[in-house]
């Protein structure tokens, strides 16, 4: 079991890396950097954030959350506007039109995705995410360990 749990914990470290390389591609194409599509990603998945809950969710600061909005307002990939409920906030808005051509560079890999996944059952593929899920959280208290120097 070890040996298999260490080959998987190896191609999933593998699986991270190969993400890194497609993020920066493709943040590359759109003359944008990796962090600014990753924060895009967040907005599209969860709609308008504050500069506060990016920074929270990047582990950024709120001033490079303010480099980032402008990068990508100058872009046109997201907008920051006054928060309706509390006008002393900003909220970050992802642009529809910039997310179309951002995230419509994936598309050939969302397909490919789709076909893998079809030779997959629906057990399967629950306990996939699952596990996946349960790595990530690995991933994150560990990089949370590391940045308290604990």
């Amino acid at each position: 079991m070890d040996n298999l749990a260490r080959s998987l914990t190896n191609e999933l470290l593998d699986l991270s890396s190969a993400i890194d390389l497609i993020g920066s591609a493709a943040a590359a194409r759109l003359g944008i950097n990796q962090t600014d599509l990753i924060c895009l990603n967040l907005l599209v998945r969860n709609g308008p954030m504050s500069p506060g809950q990016l920074a929270a969710a990047l582990g950024l600061t709120t001033a490079a959350i303010s480099a980032m909005a402008t990068r990508l307002e100058a872009g046109g990939y997201a907008r920051r506007e006054i928060d309706p409920k509390d006008r002393r906030r900003v909220l970050m808005h992802a642009s529809p039109a910039g997310a179309r051509q951002a995230f419509g560079l994936f598309d050939d890999f969302y397909e490919a995705t789709t076909e893998l996944y079809a030779s997959s059952s629906e057990q399967e593929l629950r306990a996939l995410v699952d596990l996946v899920a349960r790595f990530r959280q690995v991933i994150t208290d560990h990089a949370a360990r590391i940045r308290s120097g604990a």
